[in-house]
């Protein structure tokens, strides 16, 4: 049975904060919702203790780095067993160049976000990867123009006077 957290008013401030800044000093936080450093130290505890924040880390663009090329890749196998799809989802989360697997519903199964140096990785990933598992009956790419958004941030209203979520731990 799913366990439940209720996020009240204070919490999904510290949320919405802490998704803008994570390294904001406990002291300016606790300033900037109206509670004392220790509960505000506290509440973010019990955040990471119930999953709801689920890692706190640096963001590096990888454009920057030079890894100038995103695909998005659409891929039917061929054997949709649990056995198969759940090696499938093993391979990719092993493979760097996957930066997001989903398994999603219509025509195919898995949904990749790739990024890459440029087209000849992109070309010996796919060789790689894609047609050397054995069990992708067909993939297609997609090669976006322009990022006109990109977003971690879960919105949290501050208005409600509770919320109930569903935890992980």
């Amino acid at each position: 049975m799913p366990k439940f957290h209720a996020l009240d008013k204070v919490d999904r401030k510290i949320l919405n904060l802490l998704q803008k800044d994570n390294q904001i000093p406990t002291r300016v936080l606790a300033e900037k919702v109206h509670i004392s450093q220790p509960t505000c130290l506290r509440r973010i505890r019990e955040l990471r203790e119930s999953g709801i924040i689920s890692a706190e880390v640096a963001m590096v663009d990888p454009f920057a780095l030079g890894y100038g090329m995103m695909a998005f890749l659409e891929v039917s196998l061929n054997n949709q067993s649990d056995e198969h799809m759940q090696e499938f989802e093993a391979r990719m989360a092993k493979e760097a160049e996957v930066m997001q697997c989903y398994f999603v519903s219509g025509d195919f199964d898995y949904f990749l976000v790739v990024h890459v140096i440029d087209m000849d990785a992109y070309y010996q990933f796919v060789r790689r990867v894609i047609s050397g598992s054995g069990n992708v009956r067909h993939f297609q790419s997609r090669f976006p123009m322009k990022r006109a958004k990109f977003s971690t941030h879960v919105a949290f209203d501050e208005k409600v006077p509770e919320l109930a979520v569903r935890v992980s731990k």
